[in-house]
């Protein structure tokens, strides 16, 4: 299948790349430079460099493909916009397109507090970092009247790899300031999931999952805040020691991290046989932390 993928060179997208090369598909990601994706071209992905924003540089390339899958995660102060934009292109492209797939990214946020175990029919509460995104996963799914067969999915919070993810922020504390940060005291939990196996995921929302359905992706733990930033720190060799930073009043990003999540990701392993290899960072940290170490 020829998919082509936003976010190319981010965290999520260049795993998800690799991994769909690697299932056999035709891969081309959009990339900011022939440099950011180098690794990608070495593995065999078609590189399309351009940007986000400018969807008539990436057009002409991602014409005629049969599945797009959205990864990029601007930050900027268009992010939303643009975000909005580029399920309006990837309908364009699509439409008309026979079996044309779209993948839309969203995560574990929109969620907000779980009051135990919350599958994908809950009802979602998302955090004010995220609340536009129940509209956008909606916008995705009306695909389905040009005949598209749109799939939302919602990463936990994602770790593992040269890069690390938000947990790598833990890493890094530790390492330089003796001590894992945490917001506030930690005693929520964070729904997570390693890059490697929401990678191998998205292969099968690609090839298989139906049109209109939700999956979570995120791994059998239910770790709190506080235990994952004491493995953090432990693994960096400071036995442990953890810091707990107050709650700033506006920091959307820190709010987001201190929601109390637990999340289940049944209807994937069920429905697409998705079997994650890694089911604790807590019990993984010494390697993770090795691994993002090396890359420093």
């Amino acid at each position: 299948m020829k998919v082509f993928i936003t976010g190319g060179n981010g965290y999520i997208g260049s795993a998800v790349a690799l991994r769909l090369k690697k299932a056999g598909h035709d891969v081309l990601a959009l990339v900011r430079s022939e440099e950011k994706g180098a690794a990608l071209r070495a593995a065999g992905v078609k590189l399309v460099v351009g940007e986000l924003s400018k969807p008539a540089g990436y057009a002409a390339a991602a014409y005629g493909v049969a599945a797009i899958v959205h990864c990029a995660q601007e930050h900027s102060a268009e992010a939303v916009e643009l975000d909005k934009k580029t399920i309006t292109n990837a309908r364009e492209l699509l439409h008309g397109k026979v079996g044309g797939t779209f993948i839309y990214t969203s995560g574990c946020w929109v969620s907000g507090d779980t009051d135990g175990v919350a599958d994908e029919t809950a009802p979602l509460k998302p955090g004010k970092i995220v609340a536009w995104r129940p509209a956008h996963e909606q916008l995705a799914l009306s695909m389905a009247k040009d005949g598209i067969r749109a799939v939302v999915v919602r990463p936990g919070i994602v770790y593992g790899g040269a890069r690390g993810g938000i947990p790598a922020m833990m890493f890094g504390a530790a390492a330089k300031q003796g001590a894992a940060t945490m917001f506030g005291e930690g005693a929520n939990h964070w729904p997570m999931v390693h890059v490697d196996d929401l990678a191998e995921l998205y292969v099968r929302l690609v090839e298989r999952a139906p049109a209109g359905s939700v999956f979570n992706a995120v791994d059998a733990s239910q770790h709190t805040q506080r235990e994952i930033a004491e493995a953090a720190s432990r693994a960096a060799g400071k036995d442990g020691k953890v810091q707990a930073n107050p709650a700033e009043a506006g920091n959307l990003l820190a709010e987001a991290l201190q929601l109390d999540q637990r999340l289940s990701s049944e209807k994937a392993r069920n429905e697409l046989d998705w079997r994650p290899r890694h089911e604790s960072f807590v019990a993984e940290a010494p390697l993770l932390f090795q691994q993002w170490h090396a890359a420093q």
